[in-house]
């Protein structure tokens, strides 16, 4: 049922550019949202905070949603290394200081809320900033979009401000995604952050 409906999808001319869709349990959703959701679950596909794109009825194929213009770079491959740290209640910045600084492109945090790390760990990353390796910040939160909300000593004001930038709409593994691209596609300063 789920290919049915993914190939009713596909040979749609109103899914043109919307991009690449994950199409199931008659939801669609835009692959760069999506997430699961449940181990096991057969409805484990869902895109928290936007909800899907559209829905397949029986009789035709409902968009209520448009999806924003796509950037596209013209990538042979994708290298570089850009892991992703979680922050976490206690934290200090041991796993930063681990990192290999010499060969690390980027990083991604998975931040508490809305944006905000121990302050240990924001000394840290304005550290890694100063030596020119860009930073991405999401939030650990299941719904919701990290924005620079706190003022205190690790409060996304002042990660912005030392120049970390907020993905708003993505988890942590596709905001790695993105940077990846962005760095192999060359993006530094503003641009990079307007890409991200």
């Amino acid at each position: 049922y789920n290919y049915l409906s993914a190939l009713r999808v596909a040979s749609d001319d109103k899914a043109a550019d919307k991009g690449v869709l994950v199409v199931m349990n008659d939801e669609i959703h835009a692959a760069k949202y999506v997430t699961k959701t449940h181990t096991t679950n057969v409805s484990t596909f869902q895109t928290p905070t936007h909800g899907p794109l559209g829905l397949i009825m029986k009789q035709e194929i409902l968009y209520f949603k448009t999806a924003e213009p796509r950037v596209r770079f013209d990538l042979e491959r994708i290298q570089g290394l850009v892991p992703i740290i979680s922050a976490y209640a206690g934290m200090t910045d041991e796993l930063i200081d681990m990192l290999d600084l010499e060969q690390l492109d980027g990083l991604v945090i998975q931040a508490f809320g809305a944006g905000n790390v121990p302050k240990e760990t924001a000394q840290k990353l304005e550290n890694l900033l100063q030596k020119g390796i860009p930073v991405a910040l999401v939030s650990r939160c299941f719904n919701g979009i990290a924005e620079p909300v706190y003022a205190y000593q690790g409060g996304g004001v002042q990660l912005q401000r030392a120049g970390v930038f907020f993905v708003k709409e993505l988890n942590a593994q596709k905001a790695r995604l993105k940077l990846l691209i962005a760095l192999n596609a060359g993006l530094k300063g503003q641009a990079l952050k307007d890409y991200m």
